[in-house]
């Protein structure tokens, strides 16, 4: 290779890795306005306390509960209603990863709506759903699922 070869293939590789990066981080940019934050938290006496107003500007949220091995989504359904879901794979355990409009399992392709209804398998059963219960401005997930 000649010294004017080096140079224009060193000079298309930066290019090439600039764009990457720019594009890579409007790629980053644009999740976060997704709607979508998680929230780091703890359990106490097996619920799991978030104020209210952490949902005024984002309406699904993901908790990572320390030392729990899934995460829990819980978005407001209706004023004043929420759905909590345990993102556990019910045909593997596998956990779930949040796509658009829901969420889905990597080992499998198992794919559950936003509801936690299965909308291609192999799982045949929903979402496991924790029960909620807002007081003094607070919403209450007991880590106990209903079905």
């Amino acid at each position: 290779m000649n010294r004017r070869t080096f140079i224009i293939d060193s000079c298309k590789s930066c290019a090439l890795i600039s764009a990457g990066l720019m594009f890579g981080s409007s790629l980053l940019d644009s999740c976060a306005t997704l709607g979508l934050a998680v929230v780091k938290t703890k359990a106490i006496n097996g619920k799991i306390s978030l104020p209210l107003i952490d949902f005024a500007d984002k309406k699904i949220k993901l908790l990572r509960v320390e030392g729990m091995e899934y995460d829990i989504a819980v978005r407001e359904v209706d004023t004043g209603k929420y759905l909590a879901l345990l993102l556990k794979c019910t045909h593997a355990g596998q956990p779930l990863t949040k796509t658009g409009n829901g969420f889905y399992c990597t080992l499998h392709g198992s794919q559950f709506a936003a509801d936690g209804t299965v909308e291609k398998g192999p799982a045949a059963k929903p979402l496991a759903h924790l029960p909620t219960k807002i007081e003094d401005n607070n919403l209450f997930i007991e880590l106990k699922a209903e079905n």
